[in-house]
């Protein structure tokens, strides 16, 4: 092409984008991931990795009566399903915490905590040549011994992984540095293992203190970029926290971010369409679309075990399946299909007139249903549902609400990191009405700040219609009246989110809760420069866009791979002119 034909690429886009009709949501579990069935292996904490041959190796602890624990390596030859012992690394010493990674040059590697306690605290390599038959010591992490070993400050939870320089890096919890209770630490290996670079740290608290980072598992993005989740205990319920690094080895200061819903013993990983899913102790699996900067639940969990010590981990076991292994009584594997994410209707509605409450997640309260109507039973307690896109902005939210006891009861909006630990864990907004006599608009910031109120009468076991209009900062709060505004307000904090019900000390009702997004899903395309300038509203990182020369073949159109960068809520990208008459652009999730 001599030049860029704008108007005729654009039209031939718009085309594509109609073409691909949003499908409706059918009823099914909120997030990614359905369960399915389940395999047992036996032992206790387990781990895995997926060799370049197709097999999968699974490193299991042992218990022996009278003795040391010991570490057994498995075998599947066909996604998980069966399992054959290899061979067992047994020492002079207690072993557990085993992890496994393959590392370039194709040998497998194993490493673990390896102690005698109150004696001596090591973090021991092995490597294999013949993908986990025989194995052979390599090296030794680091070790903690004298009167740092007998004060009983161990070395725990190593953890791989291969950087993108080829180098292998490990990260682990350390507890002998004086100052602070416990660090996550991490040394780089530049030759798979066999020696290892000086030790830093990836997570300590700031000037060190009682707070103990630990228990790590790093994984790269699909960005580029790493992330990084530990447990913090001492803070909270050993919550879960999370940062991000360009290179697996420059952390920010601190201990980074805490994330919602997940406590102790975290495990990471990024599907092929960049999704992050997180599970923990908390046996939920969470799932953030932003590269971590926001998180939803998968509902239902996948082991319906509430808190428990199940160390679990999660891993892509073959296309678009996933398996949560856990340990409860023995090391078991739960399989969850993944789907690409909804494409949510405009205006998206929920009456409940099936009893049921498809695309909603429940954080916390009492939840039941009656006569089309969704009902939170949290007298004396407190709950919330969430539904819908963590990427909507402006747009109308409409919900009849009913109190039926004292309390007060309303609707979220542009609210992400939903938590059910408080009535207030989350980041966005709420409106409601109290049975008291007002009606109130707030933010949530993990903690409540009262924007204003506005007196009314709000009579319990009576229907009212609630409607909030959102267009940039400005929003609208109407109750019954649908022309007269009960509440103007301003306030930038937050500018995308989901929907939710919520339920505070009082039982409520609500029905016919819609969104209509005045913002939805739209590729635009500019000139910039010698380049068209592509770029949409943001969404998740699973969107891509797409192209394709005939109109007829989108199923198998190509994803385009330029990373693009995200500036005052849209994703941009830019491509070099075509040598085609004419080409075709789409978005569609992975």
């Amino acid at each position: 092409m001599s030049r860029l034909d704008i108007s005729k690429t654009a039209a031939a886009i718009v085309a594509a984008i109609l073409f691909c009709a949003a499908p409706q949501i059918v009823a099914g579990p909120v997030g990614p991931i359905s369960w399915s069935g389940t395999v047992s292996l036996g032992g206790g904490w387990g781990r895995m990795v997926h060799l370049t041959n197709g097999n999968w190796l699974c490193v299991t602890t042992q218990f022996p009566a009278g003795t040391n624990t010991f570490l057994r390596i498995s075998r599947s030859t066909d996604n998980c399903r069966t399992w054959i012992t290899l061979a067992n690394v047994k020492e002079a010493r207690t072993l557990d915490n085993g992890e496994l990674i393959q590392v370039p040059d194709g040998t497998v590697l194993l490493t673990m905590r390896s102690l005698i306690p109150n004696s001596s605290y090591e973090l021991h390599v092995y490597a294999s040549a013949d993908n986990g038959t025989t194995w052979v010591y390599r090296s030794n992490i680091d070790t903690s011994s004298g009167t740092t070993a007998v004060q009983g400050k161990g070395l725990w939870e190593p953890d791989f992984w291969v950087l993108d320089d080829g180098r292998l890096a490990v990260t682990y919890a350390n507890e002998t540095h004086p100052g602070y209770s416990q660090v996550v630490s991490e040394r780089v290996s530049s030759d798979n293992g066999v020696t290892w670079g000086a030790e830093f740290f990836a997570a300590a608290q700031v000037g060190g203190g009682s707070l103990r980072p630990g228990m790590p598992q790093m994984v790269r993005m699909s960005n580029g970029k790493y992330f990084l989740v530990f447990e913090v205990v001492n803070s909270g319920n050993a919550d879960v926290h999370c940062q991000t690094s360009d290179d697996g080895v420059t952390w920010p200061a601190g201990i980074g971010t805490k994330m919602p819903c997940q406590h102790c013993g975290p495990f990471v990983i990024s599907l092929p369409n960049g999704v992050l899913l997180v599970t923990s102790c908390e046996n939920q699996v969470s799932f953030s679309e932003d590269y971590g900067a926001t998180w939803q639940l998968n509902d239902p969990p996948g082991w319906p075990a509430n808190f428990e010590f199940t160390w679990p981990a999660i891993y892509l076991t073959q296309t678009n399946e996933v398996g949560l292994m856990i340990v409860t009584n023995n090391v078991r594997l739960h399989f969850g299909s993944v789907s690409p994410r909804p494409q949510w209707t405009n205006p998206f509605v929920a009456d409940f007139n099936g009893g049921t409450d498809p695309g909603w997640a429940h954080y916390g309260g009492n939840f039941s249903f009656n006569a089309g109507a969704y009902l939170l039973n949290n007298a004396g307690t407190n709950g919330k549902a969430m539904a819908g896109d963590g990427f909507w902005t402006d747009g109308t939210l409409d919900a009849d609400v009913m109190l039926n006891s004292t309390g007060n009861a309303g609707v979220m909006f542009r609210t992400t990191n939903p938590d059910y630990t408080g009535p207030d864990d989350a980041m966005g907004y709420y409106a409601g009405l109290d049975a008291g006599g007002f009606a109130v608009l707030g933010r949530e910031s993990n903690s409540w700040t009262q924007l204003t109120t506005a007196a009314m009468s709000v009579p319990t076991n009576v229907w009212h219609h609630l409607r909030v209009n959102l267009q940039g900062g400005a929003m609208k709060i109407y109750v019954n009246d649908l022309v007269t505004p009960k509440i103007s307000w301003t306030d930038t904090n937050f500018n995308r989110g989901q929907i939710g019900v919520r339920a505070f000390q009082c039982n409520a009702q609500f029905d016919n809760v819609t969104f209509s997004n005045a913002v939805p899903l739209q590729l635009k395309l500019s000139q910039a420069d010698s380049q068209f300038q592509f770029s949409w509203p943001q969404t998740s990182v699973s969107v891509k866009l797409f192209a394709q020369t005939n109109l007829t073949m989108m199923a198998s159109g190509n994803i385009q791979t330029n990373l693009p960068w995200l500036t005052n809520g849209n994703w941009q990208v830019q491509l070099n002119p075509f040598s085609v008459p004419a080409e075709f652009f789409w978005l569609r999730s992975e």
